[in-house]
């Protein structure tokens, strides 16, 4: 998942570079040559993982392998759409997490009785707590990128490339961004009292200071070079948080 994400970002910088006339740090054989050696280690590690795990993980892969190529790449890449944050947050909040749980404890599968019958089964509650778990998740990956996009409007539009804060414009843009961290804490209080994560998770609640004062920022100064990391500390807040006290949860229980 590390490889590919590398691989997607490289191509992300490779195509920017091609299409603003920027000078790009490496040459353009080079850089090719390392996204085509990282995408085929990535994808071998993900070969190896689909004959331990089962055709789930090599469908999910797939989708998650083809949507990293055409988020940055192709006729019309979906990092130049109102689509990115979309796209970014369900990719690495839903399917990176998803293919995690199902290597581990399978909740889809998938059979064939015969070539043209294929049954797929899956435990809705199951699916549906998943789904509730990860919407932090999906709410501050999104929160990111509409950062950064947000921080390259102008520059955006300069270049044809038309993200969501062209659509929605740069004010409505920021109140989107504000209420994805309130659903983030929102549904984790509702995952706790649905009694699908442990109580102890209620702690992440105090990354709201930190959490608040970053926000306070970027909605000031909206610079890529001096407010944009604030969307990156505050997934690393929640989600590291997160991730910590639903294994010290599960610890204790």
């Amino acid at each position: 998942m590390l490889l590919f994400d590398m691989t997607t970002t490289a191509i992300n910088n490779h195509v920017g570079h091609r299409q603003t006339g920027r000078k790009p740090h490496y040459p353009d054989t080079l850089s090719f040559t390392v996204i085509v050696f990282m995408g085929l280690i990535a994808a071998s590690f993900g070969i190896y993982l689909v004959t331990i795990s089962g055709l789930v993980v090599l469908f999910v892969g797939i989708l998650c392998f083809g949507i990293g190529i055409i988020y940055s790449a192709g006729p019309l890449p979906i990092a130049r759409t109102p689509f990115g944050e979309l796209f970014s947050g369900v990719i690495m909040g839903v399917c990176i997490p998803f293919i995690a749980v199902e290597i581990s404890h399978s909740i889809v599968d998938i059979s064939f009785s015969e070539i043209r019958n294929v049954s797929i089964y899956f435990d809705r509650i199951e699916l549906a707590s998943f789904a509730v778990v990860v919407l932090p998740l999906i709410c501050c990956i999104s929160n990111i990128m509409l950062a950064n996009n947000i921080c390259d409007a102008e520059e955006d539009i300069q270049v044809k490339r038309y993200t969501l804060p062209f659509y929605m414009g740069v004010k409505n843009s920021l109140l989107l961004y504000k209420s994805l961290y309130f659903i983030s804490y929102v549904t984790l209080v509702l995952a706790v009292a649905l009694g699908i994560l442990p109580i102890v998770t209620l702690a992440v609640l105090l990354t709201i200071i930190p959490v608040r004062k970053n926000i306070k920022k970027f909605i000031a100064v909206q610079d890529k070079r001096k407010t944009f990391s604030t969307a990156i500390i505050n997934f690393l807040y929640i989600s590291g948080s997160y991730a910590v006290l639903i294994w010290l949860g599960c610890v204790l229980i």
